[in-house]
C-alpha cells in the first residue's frame, strides 16, 4: 500500500501531461511540414513560376478579401490570371533575405493549428522600356496560409498595400 502512494503522483503526472505534449508535438510537426510548403511557395513566387506556384494550392483555394472595396474571396484561377499578367509586366524580387515562418493559431482557441504566417518584403520592379524608366517599390506583407489534410493551401490572407504600390509604379 505504501508503494502505491509513491506511484500515484507519478501516474497522475504522466496521465495529465502526455496528451498535451502529444498535441503540441503533433502541431509542431504539422507546422514544420506546412512551413516547408510555404517556403517553397515563396521561392517559386520569387522565380515567377506559375505552374510551381499553383502546385502548392488546393483547387478550391480562396484568398480572403483584404483589399479595400473587395468583398468576395478570390479563387485560384483569379489569382493565376492576375499573377500571369503581373509577371509579364513586373519583376517580383524577394527583398527579405530569409523570411521567418511562424506558427499560426486557431483564432478561437489560441492553440497552434498547423497554419503558417510570415512577415516579409517584396520589391516590385517595372523594367525600363524605350519610353519609360525603371521604377521599383517595396511592399511589406503579412501573409498567412491555412492548409487542408493533403498539405495544400486552401486559405490565404495577404495584408500589404498593393494598390499604392501599383499606383507608384505606374505613375498614378
Amino acid at each position: 500500500m505504501k508503494y502505491l502512494l509513491y506511484f500515484f503522483p507519478a501516474l497522475l503526472l504522466a496521465a495529465c501531461s502526455s496528451p498535451a505534449g502529444d498535441q503540441r508535438s503533433d502541431a509542431d510537426a504539422l507546422f514544420a511540414q506546412n512551413a516547408e510548403t510555404a517556403m517553397a511557395l515563396i521561392r517559386d513566387f520569387d522565380s515567377e513560376n506559375i505552374d510551381a506556384i499553383r502546385s502548392h494550392f488546393a483547387d478550391s483555394a480562396r484568398w480572403r478579401p483584404t483589399t479595400f472595396g473587395q468583398t468576395e474571396p478570390a479563387s485560384l484561377e483569379d489569382k493565376v490570371t492576375g499573377w500571369t499578367a503581373a509577371f509579364a509586366k513586373y519583376d517580383f524580387d524577394l527583398a527579405t533575405e530569409a523570411p521567418r515562418l511562424l506558427p499560426g493559431v486557431n483564432a478561437e482557441t489560441g492553440a497552434p493549428d498547423g497554419s503558417v504566417r510570415v512577415y516579409f518584403d517584396w520589391d516590385l520592379i517595372r523594367p525600363a522600356t524605350d519610353s519609360t524608366e525603371r521604377k521599383s517599390v517595396t511592399i511589406t506583407y503579412y501573409e498567412s496560409w491555412d492548409f487542408d489534410a493533403d498539405g495544400k493551401i486552401w486559405l490565404t490572407q495577404i495584408f500589404g498595400d498593393e494598390t499604392a504600390a501599383m499606383q507608384a509604379l505606374n505613375g498614378m
